[in-house]
């Protein structure tokens, strides 16, 4: 179907008559009520996967306003481990911390906060694109967004609260090019202030938001008529906000940033053994990107080392990629200055994925289903392109029909389109109820990923904690040797993999095999020596069988290696005050309180030892403090 001809602009919506504002608030009530439709059902869910690391167990975020500054001035995960880090994304943090604050380990606030804020990307992206297709009919940027809204790759975004960064790196980008729009209306200064600071929040939720700085100016190059050097002023504009992101970023964490340090287990590409092998491998990676574009069926949350084989270049899927790829780039090339829509999806899609092919950097991880969360929507686009092309029935004549709500929900396209968007609904709905606790997740994506040593490690875990375990006890100790056998294999799959090892020492300490658990734990620490929680665990044993130096020993190693494990300074106290170290015990346990202030058995441990040391007063100060936290150990 061609382009329908001699369209106004209709950048500005504000100057269209009232019938036609009135359609299109039509359109953005179906789009936002869709959206948060698809994903209603994730309300009951709990924390899942990286929630976990990034809310329920980090320290900094669960201080709420109080974490704010640290988290400004620190990486992505300090507050749950003590490693380098190299992501900074503070923003989605700071909105975690203040529902802590407010909502204090409520998960239905963070799915909550989720949903709405992908219906209103969801809706703010059809203002954009209803703006920038003015040549177009208005069925592709409204059906391309209903695709995209129900799209099953979208649900290891929305379903988990900790990707929140993707939506609000998506939300804040598209409000950054509506900005540029209303500047080009208006020509106002104080819209390329809000532009740079959208940008700027973009940025501060996901480094990957870069991407728009290729992004904005491909779009006003085909969708606007700015001269080149205005073009260029944009973008230019645009360096001042990522100028200061990058300043704050070094701030935080540019001492301890290695992105070397990624390791095979997380990006199975670090185990290829030549450059060849590695891109090869990463070219077919993209391939499996593209498929599950077009076949959103099945949907796994770990695709880790080795469930994708490392290939070479006789592999299938490795040419049946290129070839793909080469085609796209070639077609974009070759139609770019005709500003074909299909042209500007294509460039659109290989520009946002270009910081996660592992071709250019070696990322964190070598294939996530929320990579696609952006790069889809160049899919949709390109699909309610080709949909409208296959009945060859639209046929406006003036533009106030073109935003007829009722024509177009009426129409062929539109309709076409229904027959995919129900099966994508269907998807969507049942995918999210995989999500709802870690448990259920990877019980089904276990078998769906049983190569992968992370999933085989993470489902043992979950069998161990839910099913062998109940308020820290073993309740059904059948299901640890079910979890030692996940242990195991994630073990075979990367004989180096250390947390495999420690998981496995733990098992069998629960099991009382304790001789067994250390020797697992004396493996772990060859393969990873300041595995700090390795020797809390160690010390535990050693503490139990009244071995007490060694324990010490354990214990400071431990905290020595991560500073902030509140376990551990807790552990270390107990260790001093049964030695007869009483002032060193009472300087662990307030280690513990400071960086977990509501560890009530801390301060009961104080209280008890400024007792021996007959400091009634503050004896009773700590004690009432750990009676305040928990009654129930006053006795």
């Amino acid at each position: 179907m061609a382009k329908i001809k001699n369209i106004k602009q209709k950048a500005n919506f504000n100057k269209l008559p009232d019938k036609t504002l009135n359609h299109l608030k039509k359109f953005y009530i179906l789009i936002f009520i869709v959206s948060v439709l698809a994903y209603i059902n994730t309300l009951t869910h709990g924390y899942v996967l990286d929630d976990y690391s990034v809310i329920k167990e980090n320290y900094v975020v669960k201080k709420g306003f109080d974490g704010i500054s640290t988290i400004l001035k620190t990486g992505y995960r300090f507050g749950y481990w003590n490693s380098p880090d190299n992501l900074y994304r503070p923003f989605p943090l700071i909105m975690f911390a203040i529902e802590w604050q407010f909502f204090p380990d409520t998960p239905l606030v963070g799915h909550l906060i989720n949903i709405i804020l992908y219906g209103i990307l969801c809706v703010l992206l059809f203002m954009l694109f209803a703006k920038l297709l003015n040549s177009y009919p208005l069925h592709i940027p409204f059906i391309a967004v209903l695709l995209f809204s129900l799209h099953p790759i979208h649900t290891e975004v929305v379903a988990n609260i900790k990707s929140r960064d993707e939506i609000l790196a998506f939300l804040f980008g598209t409000l950054t090019i509506l900005s540029l729009l209303k500047h080009i209306e208006k020509n106002r200064t104080a819209y390329i202030v809000y532009a740079c600071i959208a940008f700027l929040f973009a940025l501060l939720s996901k480094e990957s938001a870069i991407t728009l700085l290729a992004i904005i100016p491909l779009t006003f190059y085909f969708f606007t008529k700015i001269s080149i050097r205005r073009n260029i002023f944009y973008t230019v504009i645009l360096i001042i906000p990522t100028f200061i992101f990058f300043v704050m970023r070094h701030k935080a964490i540019g001492q301890q940033a290695h992105l070397s340090e990624t390791t095979m287990i997380d990006n199975l590409l670090v185990a290829a053994p030549d450059f060849i092998t590695k891109y090869s491998t990463a070219i077919k990676i993209l391939g499996l990107y593209l498929w599950k574009l077009i076949i959103p069926y099945p949907l796994a949350c770990d695709y880790s080392y080795n469930q994708i084989p490392i290939t070479g270049l006789s592999n299938v899927y490795f040419i049946i990629s290129l070839l793909v790829y080469m085609s796209m780039f070639i077609y974009a090339i070759i139609k770019f200055k005709t500003k074909d829509l299909v042209s500007y999806a294509i460039l659109f899609y290989l520009i946002s994925m270009s910081i996660y092919s592992n071709l250019f950097i070696t990322i964190g991880t070598s294939f996530g289903e929320r990579l696609l969360f952006v790069p889809s929507f160049a899919y949709t686009l390109v699909l309610s392109y080709f949909i409208l092309k296959v009945p060859k029935t639209i046929n406006f004549q003036n533009h106030d029909a073109q935003f007829n709500f009722y024509k177009i929900i009426k129409s062929k396209p539109f309709i076409i389109s229904v027959v995919i968007m129900i099966p994508y609904f269907y998807l969507t709905v049942n995918r999210n109820k995989d999500w709802k606790t870690s448990l259920t997740l990877y019980e089904v994506d276990i078998k769906k990923s049983p190569n992968s040593a992370h999933m085989n490690y993470y489902y043992g875990l979950e069998v161990m904690k839910e099913k062998a375990m109940k308020d820290g006890q073993v309740v059904r100790p059948q299901f640890l040797d079910t979890a030692i056998y996940y242990f195991y294999k994630a073990k075979q799959i990367i004989p180096t993999y250390a947390d495999a090892y420690d998981q496995l020492g733990l098992a069998y300490f629960r099991k009382n095999e304790w001789d067994k658990s250390l020797a697992y734990y004396d493996t772990c620490l060859k393969l990873a020596p300041t595995k700090s929680i390795t020797y809390s665990n160690m010390g535990v044993i050693y503490f139990n069988r009244q071995q007490y130096d060694k324990a010490l020993e354990v214990y400071e190693k431990a905290v020595r290696y991560d500073p902030r494990f509140a376990d551990a300074w807790f552990n270390l106290g107990s260790t001093y005050g049964t030695l007869g170290k009483y002032n060193e015990a009472i300087n662990a346990f307030k280690k513990c309180i400071e960086i977990n202030p509501d560890k009530a058995e801390a301060y009961y441990y104080i209280g008890i030892t400024y007792q021996m040391l007959n400091d009634n007063q503050n004896a009773q100060f700590y004690l009432n403090k750990a009676y305040e936290l928990k009654p129930s150990l006053k006795k």
